[in-house]
């Protein structure tokens, strides 16, 4: 990297460091208010469980891009302390939907700890004969979670009309994302696999463009008093291609990522049987008779070590990964350009430039694979 690109990556962690820290003290305070006034113990200690899943290591790129949104595009800045509670809300809901999304993959860990109805698990089996226990009472507690959020927005001092045109984006946002949970589901392990069908693209927009890049950004600009359609075309028009990099980047950790920097096994995508982009383009280039075996394989339920090996190497060897790679890099690209066309000032650019600048970056050693 050169010394430019490394002060713009700067210039994104700085940020982060500085606002994440914000966002968590607020999220402590919130919780530990809820702690000393929860009616019961069993709500204390779950509370309790809840405040310490928010606050493990994480990325916090939602609320980072839309409190960065927010100053960008803010002519004042005397409303910051409410933003973060804005900020908050959201960290809140990505925190509600990896308690639904580790369920619904039974992930056993995540962020360094165990998920969420692994705890509860561990915590309440003893007490109760239902073996589902832990996923029962997550998925009830990923409602508090929601609703917490949507607390914390209505107490946030903000002049009505935004508030109101963020919650119309806050709502988008997860219904779209939810939208796109199900069409990843419903294409998981498929039957019937078109391998020219757009669901993986669909996907990618829906769970990962929109959700991680737009609409915080959005969400950032019409706090800030803004409302300019164009200028929300502008900001989509650099969030999508930017967030389709993103999932490509965590399509390619997934099956050739170190797993020290993942935190996750580099066989898991291939376990799962993801129909990712970076799957669909080894389809495409597969000889039939190889699809057959390809897909076969990644449909099963189990797979030896033997089975992981076959299908990672039919996606290298397939040219797959290389042409992922080469859309990669087409993709970020296209972001950096349409960056500039934004009306943000010049400190809330660099901040973005950094983000391009780390989702740019995949940590995967492909060549000692092949």
């Amino acid at each position: 990297m050169s010394e430019q690109i490394d002060s713009y990556t700067g210039y994104y962690k700085s940020f982060t460091d500085k606002y994440s820290q914000l966002i968590d003290t607020f999220i402590s305070d919130f919780y530990k208010e809820k702690i000393e006034y929860a009616e019961s113990d069993y709500m204390k200690d779950m509370y309790g469980i809840i405040l310490e899943y928010c606050l493990r290591d994480g990325k916090r790129i939602r609320p980072v891009l839309m409190l960065n949104s927010y100053l960008g595009y803010r002519k004042g800045f005397k409303k910051i302390k409410e933003i973060i509670k804005f900020g908050a809300a959201v960290e809140l809901m990505h925190s509600f939907l990896l308690i639904q999304d580790d369920i619904i993959d039974k992930s056993l860990t995540r962020r360094g700890g165990g998920a969420m109805h692994i705890l509860l698990q561990e915590k309440y089996s003893h007490i109760t004969g239902i073996s589902s226990i832990g996923s029962d009472l997550a998925i009830v507690l990923a409602d508090v979670v929601f609703v917490n959020a949507i607390e914390i927005i209505n107490r946030a001092d903000a002049r009505a009309g935004d508030k109101s045109r963020f919650l119309d984006i806050f709502s988008k946002t997860y219904e779209k994302t939810a939208w796109g949970q199900i069409l990843d589901s419903l294409s998981s392990k498929p039957k019937d696999a078109d391998i020219n069908s757009d669901t993986p693209l669909r996907i990618s927009l829906m769970k990962t463009a929109f959700y991680t890049v737009a609409y915080p950004i959005i969400m950032g600009y019409v706090l800030a008093g803004e409302k300019k359609k164009s200028e929300m075309m502008s900001i989509e028009e650099f969030s999508l291609p930017l967030g389709i990099a993103f999932q490509i980047r965590d399509d390619v950790l997934g099956v050739f990522g170190v797993e020290m920097e993942t935190g996750k096994s580099v066989d898991s995508d291939i376990e799962e049987g993801k129909f990712t982009l970076l799957v669909q383009s080894t389809l495409q280039r597969l000889p039939v008779p190889e699809q057959e075996e390809f897909l076969k394989i990644l449909l099963s339920e189990k797979k030896s070590g033997k089975q992981v090996s076959f299908i990672r190497n039919s996606i290298l060897h397939s040219g797959a990964a290389d042409d992922t790679l080469a859309r990669h890099l087409e993709l970020i690209a296209e972001a950096e350009a349409k960056l500039e066309k934004l009306r943000l000032n010049e400190s809330a650019k660099n901040v973005l430039r950094g983000v391009v600048d780390v989702i740019s970056h995949i940590p995967a050693d492909i060549s000692s694979f092949r």
